[in-house]
């Protein structure tokens, strides 16, 4: 049979084949595989830093136009403010005036209360005054009665018009307060 041949050839082929792949690869092969990975290293290496300096460009594109929009916003946020600001100070600088005016008028009128009060009130003391004096005076007779009664007359007079004076003076005190409340 020839199955010997076959055999020989099929153990001859194996050994040969075991022995290559113990054997060390040849090194210009070696070193032509390490050159080849290093330049494939060297390349993906390169891609990466690429895409990499891509994704960092975008990410500060992207954090400069953020900035800019933020600091566009902020700028008109403080505009909006400080016109509000504004308009506040100017409403309560208004509303300041207008409670002076009002309080100025309101002391005006006390003022011009207090002359008429203050008036009145001296009036009846010198009717009271001279209705004493002319009881008084009605005890007496003749000339000394009318020189009494005259005399009570004419205090009331005195205290009437000085009355009359210190209210009218009031009064022009008070119209003035009124012409500076506006």
């Amino acid at each position: 049979m020839n199955a010997k041949p076959l055999l020989l050839c099929a153990s001859l082929a194996a050994a040969l084949l075991l022995s290559a792949c113990n054997r060390p690869e040849d090194p210009a092969k070696t070193r032509a595989d390490v050159a080849k990975a290093q330049a494939d290293a060297n390349r993906k290496s390169q891609d990466a830093r690429a895409d990499a300096s891509k994704v960092v460009a975008a990410a500060q594109s992207d954090l400069a136009k953020t900035q800019a929009d933020a600091n566009k916003d902020v700028n008109a946020a403080e505009r909006s403010a400080g016109e509000l600001r504004a308009d506040a100070n100017k409403e309560v600088g208004t509303a300041v005036e207008k409670a002076n005016t009002q309080i100025t008028k309101e002391e005006a009128e006390v003022l011009r209360a207090r002359a008429k009060a203050d008036s009145d009130v001296a009036k009846t003391d010198a009717a009271a005054a001279q209705k004493v004096a002319e009881q008084r005076c009605d005890a007496l007779t003749g000339d000394a009665k009318d020189s009494c009664q005259a005399k009570a007359k004419a205090d009331y007079a005195a205290a009437v018009a000085a009355a009359e004076a210190r209210r009218d003076l009031r009064l022009r005190e008070a119209d003035s307060l009124s012409a500076h409340a506006g």
